[in-house]
């Protein structure tokens, strides 16, 4: 145990020096992402011998700011959040006859005038070891319908010379592919690393091209032997494209597996508090997102983050099928 203390100590301390900047990046901005697997590594498909469904709703920076359109036949103009909005399910589950598990990720992200309607196919083969511990390799077909409305902008004078090579509302389809790994061993360790936009495919009316980009991720669950009921498990997230990096560092405190409460600092960014229940095979959890860069300034009132997920499994004894809940953090 104090061997596992030390590394980590030295994983976390090390994120913390890394990075010094952070940027926008295209895959999804989660505060809950230890719930969340699936949406960046597709390996997690088929992970947890269940058949486990999540729903997520995330609207950030809220009244961060407003996008103005104009209407060039009456002259009206109207106004448009501009603070992101990701809505998002998330479903998988283990075939014993195909030997791993299929997963299914859609979302939409709308982001002022840009629009993002996602789908994440997948298939990730799973191996179980001798002591516990289970390997996930998994692959997804990416499908993105982006559409970009730029035809009622309010432009300044000199235009945008960009937005002047689009059509007013520029449409694509685009097509490409993520690849993963995934290790954890059950009430210890877990990690994994997997690329996303492997193709870089491009579109052409709204000249949106996928970044190919990378994730690690990992973390470690202690036990307190004279508090058996609790929990702790610290993990970290890192995105990055190599020009860009993003780290997110969090804990979360279990208890009596019922309740759970924790914080996720997004360095250079901002502070997440996160807490959380369990009833059954149901999931509820909400985080708060208090921004600590520039974009605290004016009336950016921070991000909400709620994650809604049921998971079951079913299994044949003496005849009779039974139902038993098996997805614990």
């Amino acid at each position: 145990m104090v061997k596992n203390n030390k590394c980590l100590i030295v994983i976390i301390a090390f994120l913390c020096f890394w990075v010094n900047t952070i940027n926008a990046q295209q895959q999804k901005q989660l505060t809950q992402n230890t719930f969340n697997i699936l949406s960046y590594n597709p390996a997690f498909a088929g992970h947890v011998e269940a058949i486990n469904v999540s729903a997520t709703l995330r609207s950030q920076w809220t009244g961060f700011g407003k996008i103005t359109e104009k209407d060039e036949t009456t002259g009206a103009t109207t106004s448009t959040s501009a603070s992101p909005t990701l809505y998002m399910l998330n479903g998988d589950m283990y075939i014993r006859a195909i030997r791993g598990g299929i997963g299914l990720t859609i979302s939409n992200d709308q982001i002022g005038l840009y629009n993002n309607i996602n789908v994440n196919l997948g298939y990730a083969y799973q191996h179980e070891f001798a002591g516990g511990g289970k390997l996930g390799i998994g692959a997804q077909v990416k499908f993105d319908n982006i559409v970009l409305d730029t035809g009622g902008l309010v432009l300044g004078e000199e235009g945008d010379p960009l937005i002047g090579q689009m059509t007013s509302t520029g449409n694509d389809f685009i097509v490409d592919c993520n690849f993963g790994i995934y290790y954890s061993k059950p009430n210890s360790f877990f990690g994994g690393i997997s690329a996303i936009n492997l193709i870089e495919s491009q579109g052409y009316n709204t000249l949106f091209k996928e970044k190919r980009s990378f994730n690690v991720h990992g973390g470690y669950t202690f036990r307190f032997p004279a508090s058996p009921k609790f929990k702790i498990t610290p993990s970290a997230l890192i995105k990055t494209d190599f020009a860009t990096f993003q780290v997110d560092i969090n804990a979360i405190m279990t208890m009596e597996n019922k309740f759970w409460f924790g914080v996720n600092y997004r360095i250079s960014d901002g502070l997440g508090l996160i807490a959380g229940l369990m009833w059954k095979d149901f999931r509820l959890g909400y985080s708060y997102d208090i921004p600590m860069s520039k974009l605290a300034l004016g009336n950016n009132w921070g991000s909400h983050e709620v994650v809604f997920s049921y998971s079951f499994k079913f299994e044949r004894e003496k005849g009779r099928l039974t139902q038993k809940n098996t997805r614990y953090l």
